[in-house]
C-alpha cells in the first residue's frame, strides 16, 4: 500500500494500470504557449501605447512652449508700460519689486517641485515594494495551487488504493467463507462417515475453532479499516488546512493588488502634477531671465550699498573689539589699584610695627647706657625693662634672643667708644668692666635679673 501511494507515475492493482499525472505536462505546455502569445501581444500593445504617448508629449511640449512665449511677451510688455509711465528711479524700484516677487515665487515653486518630487519618489518606491510583494504573493499562490493539485492527486490515489483494498478484502472474505463452507462440509462428511464415541465434543471443538478464526479475521479487517479511515482523515485535514491557507493568501494578494492600483493612480497624479509644476517653473525661469537683463543697472547700487554695509560692520566690529580691550584694561587697572592699596596698607602696618620695634630698641639701648653709669639708674632701668618685658612677651623667643644679643653688642660698642677722662686705666680694670657689663646685660634678658 505504501509503495502504491508513493509512486508518482503509475499504480498497479490486480493487474490494472492507472496513469494519473499524465495530462499535467500537456496542460503546462499549452499554458506556456498561451502566456508567450499573450506576452507578445502585450509587448506590441505597450510599444504602440508608448509611441502614442511620446507623440502626445511632443505635441504638448510645443503647445506649452508657445504658451510660455506668449506669457513672456505679455509680461515684458506690461513691464515696459509700467516703467515708461513713471520716473527712472521709481521705475528701478518697480523693477526691483517685480524682481523680488518673481524670485520669491520661483523659490516657492522650486520648493514645491522638490516636495512633489520627493513624494513621487516615495510613492514610486512604495509601488515597487507593493509590486514585489504582489509578485511574491502570486508566486506563493502558484506554489500553493500546485501543492493542492498534488495533494488532490495523492488523495485520489489513496481513494483508489482504499477501493482496491476493499475489493481485495471482499474477495478474501468470500474465499474464506467458501473455504469455511468447504471445511464445514468436509467436517460434516467426516462426522457422518465416522461413528466415534465423542461426536458432540468434536463438533464443539470445531465450532470453537471456527469462531476463533472468524473473530481473528474480523478483528484484522476492522483494524485495517480503522487504519485507512485515519489516513483519510489526516489527508482531509491537510487539504482543509491548505485550502484555508490558500484563501488567506488569495485575500492578501487581492488586498495588495488593490493597494498597488491605488499607488499607481497616485503616482500618475503626482506625475501629472510634476509636469504642471515643471511647466510653471520654466515659465518663471523665462520671466526671470527677461527681468534679469533689466536689473543689471540696479545691481551696482546694491553692490555699493553692500560694500558700505560691510565696511560699517567691519568698523563696528573693530570698535567693539577696542571697547572690549579698554574694558579689560580698565578692569585690570582697578584690580592693580586695589592690590596696590592693600599692599600700601600692609606696608604701613609693617612700617608702624618696625617703628615701634625701633623705639623699643632705642629705649632699651638708652636704659642699658644708663645702667652702665650708675646703680640707681640701673635699678630704675631694670623696673622699666621689667615693664617693657611684659609688653615684649607677645613676640617669639628667637626674636627676643636676637634683639638681646644685638643690644648687648651695641652697648659694648658704646662703652668702648665712650671718651675716657683722666689717666688710662689698667688693662685688668677694662677687662673686668667689660665682663661685668656683659654679665649685667645677660642678667637683664627678658626683663628679669639673673
Amino acid at each position: 500500500m505504501a509503495t502504491a501511494a508513493q509512486s508518482p507515475t503509475s499504480q498497479t492493482t490486480n493487474g490494472d494500470t492507472h496513469d494519473l499525472p499524465a495530462p499535467a505536462p500537456t496542460a503546462k505546455k499549452g499554458k506556456g504557449k498561451k502566456d508567450k502569445q499573450l506576452s507578445a501581444e502585450e509587448n506590441a500593445k505597450l510599444v504602440q501605447a508608448r509611441l502614442s504617448q511620446l507623440e502626445q508629449e511632443k505635441a504638448g511640449d510645443k503647445a506649452q512652449q508657445a504658451e510660455i512665449d506668449r506669457e513672456v511677451k505679455k509680461a515684458i510688455r506690461d513691464l515696459n508700460e509700467l516703467i515708461n509711465g513713471v520716473e527712472p528711479l521709481k521705475g528701478i524700484d518697480l523693477v526691483k519689486q517685480k524682481y523680488e516677487e518673481l524670485l520669491a515665487e520661483m523659490k516657492k515653486t522650486e520648493r514645491e517641485h522638490l516636495r512633489a518630487k520627493k513624494s513621487r519618489d516615495q510613492y514610486q518606491k512604495e509601488a515597487e515594494k507593493s509590486k514585489s510583494e504582489h509578485n511574491k504573493t502570486t508566486t506563493m499562490k502558484d506554489k500553493l495551487e500546485k501543492l493542492c493539485r498534488e495533494l488532490t492527486k495523492d488523495n485520489k490515489k489513496l481513494k483508489d488504493d482504499n477501493k482496491n483494498l476493499v475489493e481485495k478484502e471482499k474477495r478474501a472474505r468470500e474465499s474464506i467463507n467458501e473455504r469455511l463452507d468447504q471445511m464445514l462440509y468436509d467436517v460434516q462428511e467426516a462426522m457422518n462417515s465416522k461413528t466415534s464415541a465423542h461426536p458432540e465434543n468434536l463438533h464443539l471443538e470445531l465450532d470453537e475453532l471456527f469462531r476463533t478464526r472468524c473473530k481473528v479475521l474480523a478483528d484484522q479487517a476492522e483494524i485495517r479499516e480503522m487504519h485507512f479511515k485515519s489516513i483519510l482523515r489526516h489527508k482531509d485535514a491537510e487539504i482543509a488546512h491548505l485550502q484555508a491557507k490558500h484563501e488567506v493568501e488569495r485575500r492578501r494578494a487581492d488586498t495588495e493588488a488593490a493597494r498597488c492600483r491605488t499607488l499607481t493612480g497616485q503616482v500618475g497624479t503626482f506625475s501629472h502634477t510634476e509636469a504642471e509644476l515643471r511647466s510653471q517653473l520654466n515659465i518663471y525661469v523665462e520671466k526671470f531671465k527677461q527681468v534679469e537683463d533689466t536689473l543689471n543697472n540696479s545691481n551696482e547700487l546694491f553692490l555699493t550699498f553692500r560694500k558700505e554695509m560691510e565696511e560699517m560692520s567691519k568698523k563696528t566690529k573693530r570698535l567693539e573689539k577696542e571697547n572690549l580691550t579698554l574694558t579689560r584694561k580698565h578692569d585690570q587697572t582697578n584690580r592693580n589699584i586695589l592690590e596696590m592699596a592693600e599692599e600700601r596698607t600692609r606696608d604701613k602696618e609693617d612700617l608702624e610695627r618696625l617703628r615701634k620695634q625701633e623705639q623699643r630698641m632705642r629705649n632699651i639701648i638708652k636704659i642699658m647706657q644708663e645702667q652702665g653709669r650708675g646703680r640707681p639708674v640701673q635699678q630704675e632701668a631694670v623696673d622699666e625693662e621689667g615693664t617693657e618685658s611684659e609688653y615684649d612677651e607677645e613676640f617669639e623667643d628667637e626674636d627676643e634672643d636676637d634683639e638681646a644679643s644685638y643690644e648687648a653688642e651695641e652697648e659694648l660698642a658704646t662703652e668702648i667708644a665712650k671718651p675716657v677722662f683722666g689717666p688710662v686705666p689698667p688693662p685688668e680694670m677694662v677687662a673686668a668692666k667689660a665682663n661685668g657689663q656683659k654679665t649685667a646685660t645677660a642678667a637683664l634678658v627678658n626683663g628679669i635679673q639673673h
